[in-house]
């Protein structure tokens, strides 16, 4: 696997509470790897992280080879 290149989406800017485990409201950050524009033998894998001391969640993703049979993070099409 290898990550892709991330380019920034959405921001949405909230206040967090002065209790750190207790957010009010979260901060949402969306990015979007854009794969194919990269590398069209690759597709996108999007994932969430929630992260309660900062008050944010991340909608991240990275890049995944439609073939790569020997494991190694390169598209069988590109060795």
């Amino acid at each position: 696997m290898k990550k892709g290149v991330y380019l920034f989406l959405t921001v949405l800017m909230v206040a967090c509470s002065s209790d750190d485990d207790n957010c009010e409201v979260m901060t949402t950050i969306v990015f979007d790897c854009e794969c194919s524009s990269f590398d069209i033998n690759t597709y996108t894998v999007f994932f969430t992280t929630v992260d309660k001391e900062n008050c944010e969640v991340l909608e991240d993703c990275y890049c995944e080879c439609y073939n790569d049979t020997d494991g190694d993070g390169i598209c069988d099409e590109n060795e």
